[in-house]
């Protein structure tokens, strides 16, 4: 899926839901707890892409997910406002029978 937009928002619960909105209607909706309530709109979108990454990585051995991980810390896309955002890895992760 190809991020062309964010939405960041605050809950009255404390907790932070990042919608991750795709090319042709697809989208992800993310939830991150925040207890101390310091997670800001740049924060709650890191710690969501992480999460999503720790999900889509579910099963992989830790090699294929640190490859993973620093994929999608070192990817960045400009945004239609000017600033950079760090996209989450692409790519085709598929789980394997057993974990060892």
């Amino acid at each position: 899926m190809q991020i062309i937009g964010t939405n960041v928002t605050n809950n009255p619960n404390g907790k932070v839901t990042v919608e991750f909105t795709g090319e042709g209607g697809e989208g992800i909706s993310v939830t991150v707890a925040s207890s101390t309530g310091d997670l800001d709109g740049d924060a709650a979108v890191r710690r969501a892409k992480e999460m999503m990454v720790q999900v889509a990585t579910f099963g992989i051995p830790n090699e294929a997910f640190v490859e993973a991980q620093q994929a999608a810390d070192e990817s960045v896309v400009e945004t239609d406002d000017g600033a950079e955002e760090t996209s989450p890895a692409t790519g085709s992760f598929s789980s394997p029978k057993a974990v060892s």
